[in-house]
């Protein structure tokens, strides 16, 4: 059966738009249209084509798109500046997203403009040869720097990305070392992320110009914009007097948060936006990244924007599946995988979608095992003193360090949180049914992953950490970033924690901005299911391919496939 989203919010929209924007014409097939609008947006696709027939779904009518259009034109819904909906060509969209669309890239323009800071030559000469490994495009991306307000930098895993942004910043600084600059993404870990690569970067650097680079502030950004329960505190009224910032990981901005930062920004500050255009898009709110990256738009911009080609990073199969996809879609990406047979890297497995897949199960149960062992043995490395707190950094032994690095060797990634091989059916393998309604019950050793924000301790969303101790001693470890820009561990009680869930395996759009050197994917019915004896997918085939491509790009060493038997369809 198909994808049914005929469901009481979308008819109470229907009702809405019918009381408040009375149809010309009333035509039920405009059930039809809300559907398919709202289904794009769950997806963060603001833009419907309408030659797409939305296979994914179940449509009331027949004809779509023709019969679909003409019910919408005569309605009345797209016409006027106050209609509730825009169709453009072949694409329509809910005007207040457009709207808010357009107003955000019109934002972005005004900015674009000639850089204004001075320079102010370094007493330390710094040697030219830092560019001799770069190419072509990335050198163009650095020399940017130097003339343009806005740089645009996108590339797919392994271009180059961070170790542009290195002699990026490594340019800011030699012109003027008195810049106030930030660095920010969207969570947590691929704010760690940023930070570290640089750190690595810049290891056989000298002073001052290290000093410089490794000061620099890492942060999520809803910290840099103070976000709060009524909103962002840093606005137009409180600005952030920050000269340059650079914000890793656009895919997953969305358009609230991008005009938050715009916001909050001086006129002058420069603004470097990086990302990967072909994964995930922010989930109901619009991919500001994807839009920005379309040839229409890309115009407006001239030459501020660079698009990095050459991989620098090879991952055998990985990559040769990641390209597959890339450059001829999900049918040959699936093809390559049924007929490619394992390697070193990738491999596939079928199983049922009765239980939990054998080499899940295999992997979770060692990696369960050597948690519970890894974090016992990080107890006597923690002050006693310590237990008394309700949030307190501890010593980062070789044992926490050990530990946190052992978490992130691993992602098991599920498209969904429910249904066959959800992220709710693994949790509930080795914590049990009950399991969302006994959190005190959780053992030692188990991951945790924070699920809203928290700057008071200085958590993010998709933060993940462990439980250690028992009991009274019961306290969450956390490895984060201080407002100091230190990596620290902190002890936290679970009281402190407002919500939070048990981060053996995740969504591939919580994924987003962390890498394993393992990733399982489970891949239930390889989102087809049957009807009349054909295979109609379950996803819309955009969907599907940045599903796919988020989810193998967190490998870097290892990736297994995991798929259903045909006795399953």
């Amino acid at each position: 059966m198909k994808k049914k989203f005929s469901t009481d919010l979308n008819k109470s929209l229907l009702a809405t738009l019918t009381r408040y924007y009375p149809p010309i014409e009333f035509n039920e097939a405009l059930i039809d249209v809300v559907n398919v609008l709202m289904d794009g947006l769950s997806r963060g696709d603001i833009y419907i084509d309408i030659k797409e027939i939305p296979k994914n779904l179940e449509l009331k009518y027949k004809g779509w798109p023709s019969f679909h259009i003409k019910a919408l034109l005569e309605s009345g819904w797209t016409k006027g500046d106050n209609s509730p909906i825009v169709l453009n060509g072949d694409l329509i969209s809910w005007r207040r997203t457009h709207n808010e669309m357009v107003e955000t890239i019109h934002k972005i323009l005004l900015r674009n403009q000639p850089i204004k800071h001075q320079s102010k030559e370094l007493p330390v000469r710094i040697d030219a040869k830092n560019l001799d490994h770069l190419n072509i495009q990335q050198i163009k991306a650095v020399n940017l720097v130097k003339s343009e307000q806005i740089i645009l930098l996108s590339g797919g895993p392994g271009t180059g990305k961070t170790s542009t942004i290195l002699q990026m910043l490594l340019q800011a600084l030699t012109r003027n070392p008195t810049l106030d600059i930030a660095m920010a993404a969207p969570t947590g870990k691929a704010a760690k992320k940023l930070k570290d690569t640089i750190q690595a970067g810049i290891k056989d650097f000298e002073d001052p110009i290290k000093d410089k680079l490794s000061n620099i502030p890492s942060k999520t950004l809803h910290k840099w914009l103070e976000a709060g329960p009524n909103g962002f505190r840093r606005n137009s009224q409180r600005l952030l007097r920050l000269d340059l910032i650079v914000i890793d990981e656009m895919s997953m901005v969305d358009l609230s948060t991008i005009n938050g930062l715009l916001d909050a920004l001086t006129k002058s500050c420069q603004i470097i936006l990086v990302g990967d255009p072909d994964q995930l898009l922010p989930i109901g709110s619009g991919g500001i990244w994807q839009i920005l990256q379309e040839k229409e738009t890309k115009k407006n911009f001239k030459s501020n924007s660079v698009k990095l080609t050459k991989s620098y990073r090879n991952k055998g199969d990985i990559a040769l599946l990641r390209n597959t996809l890339k450059d001829e879609g999900v049918d040959a990406f699936w093809q390559l995988l049924s007929m490619k047979e394992d390697s070193s890297n990738t491999s596939q497995y079928l199983s049922s979608l009765k239980s939990i897949p054998d080499p899940v199960v295999r992997t979770l149960f060692n990696y369960k095992k050597r948690l519970k062992k890894l974090t016992e043995s990080c107890i006597n490395y923690i002050p006693n003193e310590a237990w008394q707190s309700s949030m307190i950094e501890v010593p980062q032994s070789i044992q926490i360090l050990k530990l946190f690095k052992f978490i992130d060797n691993l992602l098991i990634l599920c498209p969904q949180r429910y249904g066959p091989w959800g992220v709710k059916k693994i949790n509930e393998f080795l914590l049990g049914k009950r399991f969302e309604k006994e959190v005190h019950k959780w053992g030692e050793g188990t991951p945790i992953m924070a699920k809203n924000n928290q700057p008071e301790i200085g958590l993010a969303n998709g933060d993940v950490g462990i439980i250690i101790g028992n009991g009274e001693k019961r306290r969450f470890l956390f490895n984060l970033f201080s407002e100091e820009q230190r990596l620290v561990t902190r002890l936290i009680n679970p009281s402190r924690l407002n919500t939070y869930d048990a981060a053996y395996a995740m969504t591939i759009h919580k994924a987003q901005g962390s890498e394993a050197e393992q990733v399982l994917l489970l891949w239930p019915n390889n989102t087809k299911i049957s009807e009349n004896n054909n295979h109609i997918k379950l996803y819309s085939d955009d969907y599907e391919k940045r599903m796919l491509y988020t989810a193998i790009t967190r490998a870097k060493k290892q990736l297994l496939i995991i798929t259903n038997k045909e006795e399953d369809f």
